[in-house]
């Protein structure tokens, strides 16, 4: 079940290509998972004083990027 053209999720009749969106889809699943891995784990490595000043910095750079044009301007 995908969402192909944009008109909703139907089956896709042609099996190549569902098998060939579920190895792609599984894939990317899989590269996520591991980088996000090796992030955590290197940012576990940090020392604390640093990793604290970091996690600040992220969480502003972070709302930032995420409410950009949402805040009312009043």
């Amino acid at each position: 079940m995908w969402d192909v053209d944009g008109t909703g999720i139907r089956k896709i009749d042609d099996d190549d290509l569902a098998r060939a969106f579920m190895v792609k889809v599984n894939e990317m699943n899989l590269e996520t998972g591991r980088d996000a891995l090796l992030l955590a784990a290197g940012f576990a490595a940090l020392p604390s004083d640093v990793t604290s000043k970091l996690a600040g910095v992220t969480a502003v750079l972070g709302s930032l990027y995420f409410l950009q044009g949402k805040v009312p301007k009043e």
